[in-house]
């Protein structure tokens, strides 16, 4: 009988101790970028503060997970919701690092990427996509274009986009065509096309 209640306590404070372990808060892992705003921030669809399109808010004592960062100091992190058609940086959301936020030593060592500039619609490359010299499958391929790759979008035919490959991920001065069927999606301003 006493060892059985011996066993009973020890069982007891062994759950205690994990309970209690549980509640104490456990800094991030090493390497981890967490950007904490102290007070309201604005959370952007693009890395610029000069567009209108904002996500959301993020507010004070609230953090997020970065995983990537631009040269201009906007931090890009995945808003944990679903985005249909967006890849890459376009499923990425941004918070620009101001004296509203703080970050985690961590942050200094997030890959430094291009982020898309706002107000310009972009063709999103979903998988291999070869672009064209003109809009015709059989004229010469350009460049091929590959998962989570973007350019602008200058211009629509039927059945084509034309796109400057200098803005976006091939940075190629020239003029390049696309063919609709294989255009991953469009982001961005693109109503006018």
């Amino acid at each position: 009988m006493e060892k059985e209640e011996n066993m009973r306590k020890i069982v007891f404070l062994l759950i205690a101790s994990l309970l209690l372990a549980s509640c104490i808060p456990h800094p991030a892992p090493a390497g981890t970028c967490v950007v904490t705003a102290v007070n309201p921030v604005n959370i952007y669809y693009r890395a610029s503060a000069s567009t209108d399109e904002q996500f959301g808010t993020l507010g004070p004592s609230m953090t997020m997970n970065a995983t990537v960062r631009t040269a201009d100091g906007f931090y890009g992190f995945d808003p944990g919701v679903a985005q249909a058609g967006n890849s890459g940086l376009f499923h990425m959301r941004w918070v620009l690092k101001t004296q509203d936020v703080t970050t985690s030593p961590g942050c200094a060592s997030l890959p430094v990427v291009v982020s898309p500039i706002a107000g310009i619609c972009y063709a999103m490359i979903m998988t291999n996509t070869p672009i064209y010299t003109s809009p015709d499958a059989t004229s010469p391929v350009l460049v091929t274009m590959h998962l989570n790759d973007y350019a602008m979008v200058t211009s629509s035919a039927p059945g084509w986009y034309t796109l400057d490959l200098n803005v976006g991920t091939a940075k190629k001065a020239k003029l390049g065509y696309l063919q609709e069927s294989n255009l991953g999606g469009l982001n961005g301003p693109c109503s006018g096309l």
